[in-house]
C-alpha cells in the first residue's frame, strides 16, 4: 500500500504536467485512477470559482461544471465498490451477510486518498513558491506534515479494510450514492 501511495503522488505529478495516462492494469486499478483524475478536474474547477477577477457567469458555469464532475466522481466511487465487491465474491465465492461491516467503503477512502494526494502536491507547490515569506511556507510545511501523516493513518485503514474484506472478515455492501441535487425529477429547483 505504501508504494500505491508513491505512485498516485507520481500520477498527481503526471496530471499537473499533462503526462498522465491511465495505465491501470485491472479494472479495480483503472477506476481508481478514473477517480484521482475527476478529482484532479474538480480540484481545477473549484480553485477557478474562488476567483474574484471574473464575472458571476464564468462562476455560474464553474459550479454547474463543478456538479457534473461530482456527480461523475460519486458514480465511479460506486462503480470502484462495486468491483471491489465483485472480485471478494469471485475470490471467495460468497459474502456472509451476517459479518460486520465498516461506515466507509474502500471507495470512499480512496476517494479521500486522492484528494490528500493532490494536496500534499499543491501545499509542496506553495512550500517552493518564490514569492512566499516564512510565515507561509512554515504554514504550509506544517498542514503538509497533517496531510502526509492523514494519508498514512487512511493508508493503513483501507488496507486492513482490504484484507479484512478479502479474508473474509467483514463484509462490503455497495451502494449507490443518490444525488438528488443533479436529477430534475427529484429537486424541485430544477423544475421551476
Amino acid at each position: 500500500m505504501e508504494k500505491w501511495l508513491k505512485s498516485i503522488n507520481n500520477l498527481v505529478e503526471e496530471l499537473y504536467n499533462g503526462s498522465f495516462k491511465n495505465t491501470g492494469s485491472t479494472a479495480i486499478e483503472k477506476t481508481v485512477l478514473d477517480l484521482l483524475s475527476a478529482n484532479f478536474i474538480l480540484w481545477g474547477y473549484e480553485d477557478e470559482a474562488r476567483r474574484k477577477d471574473v464575472p458571476d457567469s464564468c462562476i455560474a458555469e464553474l459550479k454547474r461544471k463543478i456538479d457534473k464532475e461530482n456527480q461523475s466522481r460519486n458514480d465511479i466511487i460506486d462503480a470502484l465498490d462495486a468491483l471491489i465487491r465483485q472480485d471478494v465474491e469471485e475470490k471467495l465465492k460468497s459474502i456472509d451477510q451476517t459479518l460486520p461491516m465498516n461506515s466507509e467503503n474502500p471507495g470512499s477512502l480512496y476517494d479521500r486518498l486522492t484528494i490528500l494526494a493532490l494536496r500534499s502536491y499543491n501545499l509542496k507547490k506553495e512550500i517552493n513558491r518564490k514569492d512566499a515569506d516564512i510565515a507561509h511556507i512554515e504554514r504550509c510545511s506544517n498542514m503538509l506534515e497533517q496531510v502526509l501523516e492523514k494519508s498514512d493513518d487512511l493508508l493503513k485503514c483501507l488496507k486492513e479494510l482490504m484484507d479484512d474484506i478479502y479474508s473474509g472478515r467483514k463484509k462490503i455492501k455497495s451502494y449507490k450514492q443518490h444525488k438528488l441535487y443533479n436529477d430534475p425529477a427529484l429537486n424541485p429547483a430544477l423544475r421551476k
